[in-house]
């Protein structure tokens, strides 16, 4: 089998569709090696990211030719579709960026994912209504529409007035890195390097308004250890400058706040692993999840705001809370009690082997074949 993909996100940006999509590749490469994988993109430019890909056997990068001048119109319009065909794709996968109109009215097996359905993150609402134009008319052409998780795929049943039947949920799979052992005096060199303190709760992610951190400062402020301070992991922004540091010294726990602009990407795991829990104030968007369900795999306790979504990706290996001081409670609780940190742990472990790559690879996989199935009955 042969599978295209529309990859301009994956290779160029770095954003919750190019992560989605690089976990997605790298899970299809590494359990299913003997298929073939073409990324497609406008493009040609080259980074870190795209490179790692490289290293695959069965994944290859495809351009238009140089003297191809309109290249965008290549990647949304019939040239795609005559690339896809001489390079004997099976199956066209569209990321977040819709599917090339050429497709439209053809039999070639087609799948759209939307890892954000109402594409909340665009660039203001023009660039949002242009997407989700982009989006319906891919529903449309598409055999199969892919959400990652439920309330999505309820999202693009009502808003986009897709087939019940044609709408598939597939979940992500979590970072193979969270799988790394972490060698014991790792920890003390770690501790130095980041300067990181004794106890302390873990954030990662933007410090944004809409990220809830206040809500996470007061739920450390209410833990009955008052020796727990909290690390926020990202880069600083005038929110954090002006409100959230504002809170600290508010709540008096200023001097049990630290804040690190970047981790190294493979001391991740084992500086979560250290954290008394990793605390996720925010989880409406699919970056979260992906938060989530990493924090679970490298073994560290997780607390999140209650929602659908987490409570579909958590399972019965997290902590949920509505408001923060019934968070506070549930982690002090957990905190102080042995056997509770170890069921949920155990618990939290168990749940992530939902979210394995093979897990994603084998659904994907099944979903390919069951439209090229379909094709070869009905041609």
């Amino acid at each position: 089998m042969v599978v295209g993909y529309g990859a301009r996100k994956i290779i160029m940006e770095n954003n919750d569709t190019s992560y989605y999509g690089r976990i997605l590749i790298k899970a299809l490469a590494s359990n299913y090696p003997d298929n073939y994988y073409i990324l497609y993109s406008p493009e040609n430019e080259q980074n870190k990211r795209i490179t790692s890909m490289l290293n695959e056997d069965s994944v290859r990068v495809k351009f238009p030719r140089n003297h191809i001048h309109l290249k965008e119109r290549w990647y949304t319009g019939n040239g795609i579709v005559r690339s896809a065909k001489a390079h004997g794709v099976n199956t066209f996968h569209g990321i977040d960026d819709g599917i090339a109109s050429g497709f439209d009215g053809s039999s070639f097996p087609t799948v759209f994912t939307m890892t954000d359905p109402l594409y909340k993150g665009a660039k203001g609402w023009i660039e949002r209504m242009l997407m989700q134009r982009r989006a319906r008319k891919a529903c449309k052409i598409a055999k199969r529409v892919i959400a990652l998780n439920e309330v999505d795929r309820q999202i693009i049943i009502d808003h986009y007035h897709v087939n019940p039947d044609n709408v598939e949920v597939v979940h992500p799979c979590f970072f193979d890195g969270c799988d790394e052992s972490v060698p014991e005096n790792m920890y003390d060199i770690l501790k130095g390097k980041y300067h990181l303190p004794e106890n302390f709760v873990l954030y990662k992610g933007r410090f944004n308004s809409e990220d809830n951190l206040k809500e996470a400062m007061q739920l450390v402020h209410e833990l009955r250890n008052r020796k727990i301070s909290i690390v926020m992991l990202g880069y600083r922004t005038d929110h954090f400058d002006h409100v959230i540091k504002e809170q600290a010294h508010d709540l008096h726990i200023f001097h049990r706040f630290k804040q690190i602009d970047k981790v190294h990407h493979a001391d991740l795991t084992a500086v979560a692993k250290m954290a008394q829990a990793v605390i996720i104030p925010n989880t409406d968007r699919m970056r979260d999840m992906y938060k989530l369900i990493n924090a679970q795999r490298s073994g560290a306790i997780v607390i999140c705001k209650d929602s659908p979504k987490a409570r579909e990706f958590g399972g019965e290996g997290a902590l949920y809370y509505t408001d923060f001081g019934q968070g506070a409670e549930l982690l002090s609780d957990v905190l102080e009690d042995e056997n509770k940190k170890a069921a949920l742990l155990q618990a939290a472990r168990e749940n992530t082997e939902r979210f394995t790559g093979k897990v994603l690879a084998d659904h994907m996989i099944h979903i390919y074949r069951s439209i090229l199935v379909h094709r070869r009955l009905f041609q």
